[in-house]
């Protein structure tokens, strides 16, 4: 079964629902499984290695004793390493950046069956059908592999969404389901 987890953001910070969302995170993947980690999104190309060694030790930490190999995303590689893994994160930053690059591997969505796919923030965003801009008064539509209209980071006091994107958005396929995830909050779609 392919188990999509879109993420509000913020999955570094150390509190009970980041832990929990970990936790259903690695929950299917089997011992001495495979993580992709995909930090396409990332702003600052120097913090990815950090980035990486404390996504990999908060996944360690909720493996309930499994082992996994992890590894991280290049573009060059980027199909066959999805094809080798057993679950994929897709971390935040600029969800543009993210949309441009997944954009250029057309037909995703197959390659994803019987996995568990996470999301967080721009992840979010890329995997949904529709979501707010942060900075700009628009809806962005993402891949729509997820097939909702998600808002991440609703009511956060350090990264919100811009309030007229969200307005346009409860406009905007209204047949789509609409999520809103605070900082912190995930859901799962199967």
């Amino acid at each position: 079964m392919t188990k999509y987890i879109l993420h509000g953001g913020f999955t570094t910070a150390e509190n009970p629902s980041n832990d929990a969302f970990y936790r259903e995170f690695v929950r299917d993947i089997p011992d001495d499984g495979t993580i992709l980690v995909v930090y396409f999104a990332s702003r600052e190309e120097k913090e990815i290695p950090e980035k990486f060694k404390n996504h990999k030790k908060r996944i360690q930490v909720q493996s309930e004793g499994k082992d996994f190999h992890f590894v991280m995303a290049t573009q060059e590689g980027f199909i066959s390493q999805i094809e080798k893994s057993d679950a994929i994160c897709f971390y935040g930053g600029s969800t543009n950046k993210l949309l441009e690059i997944l954009r250029t591997y057309p037909n995703l969505r197959p390659l994803f069956t019987g996995k568990t796919i996470a999301g967080s923030s721009a992840g979010a965003y890329a995997l949904a059908r529709f979501g707010p801009s942060h900075h700009e008064e628009k809806v962005r539509e993402g891949l729509g592999i997820v097939p909702v209209r998600i808002v991440c980071h609703y009511e956060s006091s350090v990264l919100p969404p811009n309030e007229k994107a969200v307005s346009m958005l409860r406009n905007t396929a209204p047949e789509s389901e609409l999520v809103f995830l605070k900082d912190f909050e995930w859901k799962i779609f199967a």
